[in-house]
């Protein structure tokens, strides 16, 4: 302990300033923390390597590995174990989470995932440079991120996700809602995000209302996203007595018929079209109007369809310039509003009397989509997107520690899988044996042609060739 301080003090009177002087210090520590971790690896692997003998494995050779963790960089030496079944284990590196092919701890992929889902990855490497005692390229940034996100879709999209015990709710409302949003892709392609989420309610927590058991599915398939979220539904909840209420802007893929679809069983389904998107739609149509707007909105709050035609009736009589353009504006949100006035009727007039209610919260929810995948004129990759989507998901959802804590928890059947194609691929890797081959020394076209045709001709030919080698 002393020959340490007495370091440390040494360090500390070589730099002349006090910026310096701090980043010498914790240089030092992250060096004396790499030795004490090499020391420790070495028992742990020693006891881990010898539980894992127990179970049939034998050592066959130390290898050295590089792993950057939060409190710096630290090179280590552990066995290597095989059995019969040329099955093959890092003991050391499964007890501390280490993942094949990955330099970097599980607690960094963690952080560094969380933060680039706030900020650009640029200035996650910029922060980890500001307050670590390594280094990260905006480059490793984006594929730890990539990596981890398709770490958590591997593992929460898994059919067994859902197998054992789990309780089923019941509860007298269920609140379900789906959008899509649309984000800028690479090479001039459109991506476009697709959500659902479902939660019992909202409450109020201080001056803000909270959604009660929220759960937040998004995937870049709508199917995908679609079967997810009945998954995690039917898994969760039990609705045998349950009033599903829905909420959708009607877009293709969202309408009610979807909904239905996922709310299989229920006591009874009530789906609303979004009011956001009503009242966009109605000062969309009546921009030429602005002062009919809220007559328009507060007739459909009513639900009173005479005040509805009155009002377009009053629109069409106050048009003055460009006629045919206004006439169409009136007759679209007519056709719209016939189409969607079932899903306009209040909650009350349906009978739902519930003093949580949660419905249109989707637009809000997608800021934490859209203020890092939208600004600034982001362009992304189908994979860099949909790791982004889930690394939000699991974080708004509260899994992302558990799944990260895993490290092959992945069912048999997919780690078969990966061993059976990790074989198939050395197999086409192996150079075949070469074998000789002594070819073709003569040509021959069989009779029947006639010698002043072209095949003729080039059968004459071939009997004119040399018929043995030079080197025979």
């Amino acid at each position: 302990m002393e020959s340490i301080v007495t370091d440390l003090v040494e360090v500390m009177k070589k730099e002349t300033n006090f910026l310096a002087r701090e980043k010498a210090m914790m240089v030092f520590f992250a060096q004396l923390l790499a030795t004490i971790t090499q020391l420790a690896f070495q028992i742990l692997d020693a006891e881990v390597s010898a539980q894992c003998k127990k179970e049939g494995f034998q050592v066959d050779r130390k290898s050295e590995r590089t792993v950057t963790f939060l409190f710096g960089t630290v090179t280590y030496v552990r066995r290597r174990m095989k059995n019969q079944a040329n099955e093959i284990r890092y003991p050391l590196d499964e007890f501390l989470g280490i993942r094949k092919s990955l330099r970097y701890s599980s607690l960094v992929l963690r952080n560094v995932s969380q933060l680039g889902t706030t900020m650009v990855y640029r200035h996650v490497s910029q922060a980890i440079d500001c307050l670590t005692s390594w280094r990260m390229s905006h480059q490793n940034v984006q594929q730890l991120v990539v990596k981890t996100g398709e770490l958590v879709q591997t593992r929460s999209t898994h059919e067994s996700r859902y197998e054992g015990d789990i309780s089923k709710k019941k509860v007298p409302y269920l609140y379900l809602e789906g959008d899509g949003v649309k984000i800028g892709g690479q090479k001039k392609q459109s991506l476009e995000i697709h959500r659902f989420q479902v939660s019992e309610g909202s409450q109020k927590v201080g001056h803000r209302s909270e959604m009660i058991a929220p759960h937040f599915v998004s995937h870049l398939n709508r199917q995908q996203a679609q079967k997810e979220i009945m998954n995690y539904i039917q898994a969760h909840y039990d609705l045998t007595n349950t009033v599903v209420v829905s909420n959708s802007d009607g877009g293709s893929g969202y309408e009610k018929a979807v909904f239905d679809e996922l709310s299989l069983g229920c006591l009874r389904h009530e789906h609303f079209r979004d009011r956001y998107h009503v009242h966009r739609k109605i000062k969309e149509r009546l921009s030429f109007v602005p002062q009919l707007q809220n007559r328009m909105i507060q007739a459909i709050q009513h639900y009173d369809w005479q005040e509805v035609q009155l009002v377009l009736d009053t629109s069409e009589s106050l048009i003055e310039e460009k006629e045919a353009e206004s006439l169409e504006q009136l007759r679209l949100l007519h056709h719209y509003l016939q189409r969607n006035w079932p899903y306009l009727k209040p909650r009350k007039a349906r009978g739902i009397v519930d003093p949580k209610a949660c419905i249109g919260t989707i637009e809000s929810t997608h800021r934490k989509m859209t203020y890092r995948m939208k600004r600034q004129g982001r362009l992304w990759t189908k994979t860099g997107a949909q790791a982004m989507i889930r690394v939000i998901d699991s974080l708004r959802n509260q899994e992302f520690d558990g799944w990260l804590n895993q490290y092959e928890a992945l069912p048999n059947d997919v780690l078969a899988q990966e061993k059976r194609w990790k074989a198939m691929k050395r197999w086409v890797q192996k150079k075949p044996n070469f074998q000789t081959h002594e070819g073709a020394f003569k040509g021959q076209i069989g009779e029947g042609k006639a010698k002043s045709a072209p095949l003729g001709q080039f059968a004459k030919g071939l009997e004119q060739l040399i018929t043995t080698p030079n080197y025979i």
